[in-house]
């Protein structure tokens, strides 16, 4: 089967399942594995060369997320083959697997890369309650996944938080990724703030976020408790989700021990 895998999502997804050889073109953000970087790739992740795209003959192209909703539907109007998916969710995100490993036939592989994930999900749930002291509250995580104006993470984000041992600023999980104010995260107070910049990896500048103006009475800027994430571990629904709940609980234990 011929794949155009235009999310980095779903290129991930179909490494995992072991399809990676089929995918014939990706996104520019398809950055992991390592073998990704080296497909060819049809401009960035939403403004495509459908003309370019079509020469690649696709048999099915995959795209996901609100970010890539109206490329989608556009181009389902041309006739393409396009699947799009938008999981908000941990379970949500179980079931996109189990939609992929249907369509390349991949689904016995797809049940034991979902249990995999299951799995290291609860190992990080059983080291972060041996973490926490007995009636001591949760780490109050303040997630950030964009900057200019901040926004913080949502969907699956508060999820991934409270199997590492916290809980993250008040966003319901599943629900998109809310604009917020200093006010706002002030109330909230966190403990630890996490950078996750859409796109930045793991390169994005934190002094942009530490120059803000009043973020300095922050008690998590105060004490030094600002991390920088590679996004891709938390802003891609996908295998990698465990990495990045083992990196936030890790920041957990290093600042509370």
């Amino acid at each position: 089967m011929r794949i155009a895998s235009l999310s980095p999502a779903a290129t991930e997804i179909l490494f995992a399942l072991g399809v990676g050889k089929q995918i014939v073109c990706t996104d520019q953000f398809s950055n992991f594995p390592e073998e990704a970087k080296a497909l060819p790739h049809v401009r960035d992740h939403v403004n495509v060369d459908l003309a370019e795209l079509k020469q690649y003959n696709p048999e099915v192209i995959f795209t996901s997320t609100v970010i890539q909703l109206e490329l989608a539907t556009m181009m389902k109007a041309t006739g393409l083959p396009s699947i799009h998916q938008d999981p908000r969710t941990l379970d949500a995100i179980y079931e996109s697997i189990r939609e992929i490993a249907m369509i390349v036939g991949r689904e016995p592989q797809a049940k034991e890369l979902i249990a995999q994930m299951q799995k290291g999900f609860q190992e990080v749930k059983k080291k972060a309650a041996a973490m926490r002291r007995r009636d001591a509250p949760k780490v109050r995580l303040y997630v950030e996944e964009w900057h200019d104006p901040p926004f913080a993470s949502g969907n699956w984000v508060p999820e991934i938080a409270r199997i590492a041992g916290g809980e993250q600023f008040p966003v319901a999980p599943g629900a998109l990724s809310p604009q917020v104010t200093l006010a706002q995260v002030e109330q909230w107070n966190p403990d630890l703030i996490v950078i996750s910049w859409c796109g930045a990896g793991s390169l994005a500048p934190k002094e942009l976020l530490l120059k803000r103006s009043g973020w300095d009475r922050l008690t998590a800027i105060q004490k030094g408790h600002v991390r920088v994430i590679d996004d891709s571990l938390l802003n891609r629904p996908g295998p990698r989700l465990v990495e990045g709940a083992q990196r936030l609980y890790g920041w957990m234990f290093e600042i509370t021990h």
